[in-house]
């Protein structure tokens, strides 16, 4: 069987996104769906759950099939792991008290943290621009039940 992996790296990540998709799909099954016209706060994460075991499914397909980098070979890069991982707990944190727009500004600018190369002018009309569709999405267009800041 270890033969058949081609690249164990993809191979990995795959079976890790796939993992971390089927949990949040188990996790968020309660949460409300709705309907088509008034959708229920379940939503977005169920969809965005498949989505993530669908990649998952894709890039564990493309580890048996396509010759790629062994788990072991180059450097880990962590820091980026570790900061996406601190922002999305950030995000959860912030969101219900903080409100949505800086719950995202401070999710984002955790995320940029993780890399050097982040040119942070770039960063703040990035930001700007992904708070307005953010809050024009979520609560201007699907009416979500969230704070767009904290005094809200």
């Amino acid at each position: 069987m270890i033969r058949r992996i081609k690249g164990s790296q993809d191979l990995t990540a795959g079976a890790m996104f796939v993992a971390i998709g089927l949990l949040a799909i188990v996790v968020g099954r309660d949460y409300p769906l709705g309907s088509w016209q008034r959708p229920g706060t379940g939503v977005l994460p169920m969809i965005l759950a498949w989505c993530l075991v669908g990649i998952g499914g894709v890039i564990t397909i493309k580890g048996l099939l396509i010759r790629g980098a062994g788990l072991l070979d180059g450097v880990w890069a962590w820091r980026p792991v570790i900061m996406v991982t601190l922002a999305g707990l950030a995000f959860a944190l912030l969101v219900n008290d903080g409100g949505l727009v800086v719950s995202m500004v401070v999710s984002m600018a955790i995320c940029a943290a993780g890399t050097p190369e982040t040119r942070w002018r770039e960063f703040a009309i990035f930001s700007v621009i992904m708070v307005v569709i953010g809050v024009a999405l979520f609560i201007k267009g699907l009416g979500m039940p969230i704070k767009v800041f904290p005094w809200n």
